[in-house]
């Protein structure tokens, strides 16, 4: 007897056989049962999920001997036949074929005989989509209207193509595209009725091979038996189907999160051997940060259908989100770029080698050593530009830029208020009596424009967050000071708005409340989080994260009470930062521990929102004061926009910061 394949030895013989597809199959068995049926059924799904097989089993359970029933029994004639595909009133037609209008006019015209054997006259008409459309013309009457012992079974893998004619006569059921973990499961049953030894992991690589198909499934396990010599190992069946096993992509992965160059290097040498379609491999490493992202997202969200749910949960925790984005991000971007790579190898290893280079806190940020060196020439070249200009005007005049003083002299001032923090170290004993000279500037101030308020403005502003709070040392004013003033030439900084102030008959004592509040913090040496916390250099993630939490300290225990929604995002890696710069500030015996809770109002995130609330209703404040700005709304029935008003204070802190 010659050997028959899986696929047609294992064909489902009854409806419990059938693998998934229990939404079709419920659907049948109760109108069996019931003896609700419909003249004509619709079978529509991808190749390989059980179309003909259902339509089959339909002509048994409506030709058994028993009686029409879900369950028939096997053993009789008609079910026999039937099953041996030898069944008179069972006509099988491909339409692929047979699409002519001749050809449906000869089965329309057969359609009028009764049955020879069975109960029903049962069609199975295979891809009927590749009927013409005269075909389907001269069908559609007798689909609509057949004879009491007719039954018409249509199966298609494309629905899209038939006419709404034909799909409104017909009862249509869709059936599903296999997942990995049916086809894995039902393989296992194969092998062990079959008795042939398998590894496991072989059977996840033929089933995502399959591609949602059975069928395909069983023929390529065929093959892989014949590729193992009656067995099947998982190395047997990459090597057959010229993809890597998971435990390669597995290994792939714990080199990205240890950070081992070498490693990686060598498992992607190591897999090139077996020529892989490195597409198809970027392809699982972006499901597989896919399901890591979701897992940490919403823990106990990753399935088994891939076979790999201990991996994916492992790697939750051992990835942060950040470095998971990043790896998704790059197989995404790296797969793209495949088609336009000289070599698939070399985009393959640029892609991997950019998830290593690029992470998050990755000290390949640096540049190499040959670009330091370049680069601390660049800066001693920097220092040595500003040099000839130390008679320019003071960089306050950014705040306060005279309208009629040298329209050509505004440039070179901005140009030395962006450079002026780099050098300051450099220049400071040098330009002591020159810059003191150019400093109080009165022709710039007494100018009626109302442009001479910025500093004031500013000191109010100061002085607002000042009562706020009832404290001082807020970083953004300590960068303000370091943008109007060098610290040299502090004291003529204070003096330049003396006059101005005798001149204002409003806020008289404001000016001295910055210069008075501005060494504060560096006078009492005492830290306040939510004061003090950029002071500590938290960046990225774990500083959003840390800003958002309330400390308090117990002796060598640093407590932080972050809320819930935060804390879920706070791995590891964020943790060790918070931890490095807390011993940096308070010394290496401090240590962490983190708690969750109401954080309440004392975070640095909502100390920073309440002062730029602060800043903003205190610009607002003083643009509708403005004598100027009133001027001109009464003179011209103009309205300002609030909602474009900025603090100046921002400003000042952007150029100090470039």
């Amino acid at each position: 007897m010659s050997y028959q394949v899986l696929a047609r030895k294992w064909r489902p013989r009854t409806f419990e056989d059938m693998v998934g597809q229990e939404h079709v199959l419920q659907a049948l068995i109760h109108a069996l049962e019931n003896q609700r049926l419909h003249h004509a059924y619709l079978f529509t799904g991808t190749r390989g999920v059980g179309k003909t097989t259902i339509g089959r089993l339909l002509a048994r359970c409506l030709n058994c001997e028993t009686g029409i029933t879900p369950r028939p029994c096997g053993t009789c004639s008609s079910c026999v036949e039937i099953q041996e595909g030898r069944f008179v009133d069972l006509i099988e037609i491909d339409a692929a074929s047979r699409t002519g209008v001749d050809d449906m006019r000869e089965l329309t015209d057969n359609v009028q005989y009764a049955p020879s054997r069975g109960r029903y006259k049962v069609y199975l008409i295979d891809e009927v989509h590749m009927l013409t459309n005269q075909s389907f013309n001269a069908f559609l009457k007798t689909l609509e209207e057949p004879p009491e012992h007719v039954k018409f079974l249509l199966a298609t893998t494309d629905p899209q193509k038939l006419p709404v004619t034909v799909l409104s006569r017909c009862l249509q059921f869709n059936l599903k595209r296999m997942t990995p973990e049916h086809i894995a499961g039902h393989l296992t049953n194969v092998l062990t009725a079959e008795n042939i030894p398998f590894e496991e992991p072989a059977l996840w690589l033929l089933a995502r091979a399959a591609d949602g198909s059975m069928r395909d499934a069983l023929s390529l396990t065929d093959q892989a038996i014949a590729f193992g010599n009656q067995k099947l190992s998982a190395s047997d069946v990459s090597s057959m189907l010229g993809t890597i096993d998971q435990r390669d992509i597995e290994r792939i992965v714990n080199a990205l999160v240890e950070r081992d160059g070498p490693a990686l290097l060598a498992e992607i040498s190591r897999i090139s051997d077996f020529a892989p379609d490195y597409s198809i491999i970027l392809a699982d490493l972006l499901s597989l940060f896919h399901r890591v992202t979701m897992e940490q997202v919403v823990p106990g969200s990753a399935d088994n259908a891939l076979g790999d749910a201990a991996q994916v949960q492992s790697l939750a925790r051992k990835l942060s989100a950040e470095d998971a984005q990043l790896f998704y991000q790059a197989a995404l971007i790296g797969r793209k770029d495949l088609a336009i790579t000289p070599d698939a190898r070399m985009g393959f290893e640029m892609t991997l080698l950019r998830m290593l280079a690029f992470r998050p806190g990755s000290d390949r940020r640096a540049p190499p050593p040959a670009a330091s060196n370049a680069g601390s020439a660049a800066e001693g070249g920097a220092r040595d530009e500003p040099e000839p200009a130390p008679a320019a005007p003071a960089p306050t005049s950014i705040e306060q830029p005279a309208p009629e003083a040298g329209k050509q002299d505004e440039v070179p001032w901005i140009a030395e208020a962006e450079s002026k923090p780099e050098p300051a170290d450099a220049v400071e004993p040098v330009p002591e009596p020159e810059m003191a000279a150019p400093e109080p500037a009165p022709a710039q101030e007494e100018e009626p424009h109302g442009y001479a308020e910025a500093p004031t403005d500013d000191a109010w502003l100061a002085s607002l967050d000042a009562q706020a709070e009832s404290q001082v040392g807020y970083p953004e004013p300590a960068a303000d000071a370091a943008t109007s003033s060098d610290p040299g030439v502090a004291p003529e900084a204070e003096a330049a708005p003396q006059p101005e102030i005798a001149a204002e008959p409003a806020p008289t004592e404001t000016p001295t409340a910055p210069v008075q509040n501005a060494p504060a913090p560096v006078a009492d040496g005492e830290f306040v989080w939510e004061r003090d916390f950029r002071s500590l250099g938290i960046v990225g993630m774990p500083g959003n994260l840390a800003s958002n939490g309330a400390m308090s300290r117990s002796g060598d225990t640093i407590t932080l009470l972050i809320d819930a929604g935060h804390a879920r995002l706070l791995n590891a890696r964020h943790e060790e930062k918070i931890l490095a710069a807390l011993r940096n500030h308070f010394g290496d015996a401090i240590q962490l521990k983190i708690e969750q809770g109401d954080p309440g109002p004392n975070t640095p995130a909502a100390y920073e929102e309440r002062q730029r609330v602060l800043r903003q209703s205190a610009a607002v404040e003083s643009i509708r004061n403005d004598p100027l700005v009133q001027s001109i709304v009464e003179r011209f029935e103009a309205r300002v926009v609030e909602e474009s008003i900025r603090p100046t204070k921002d400003r000042s802190t952007e150029t100090s910061r470039r």
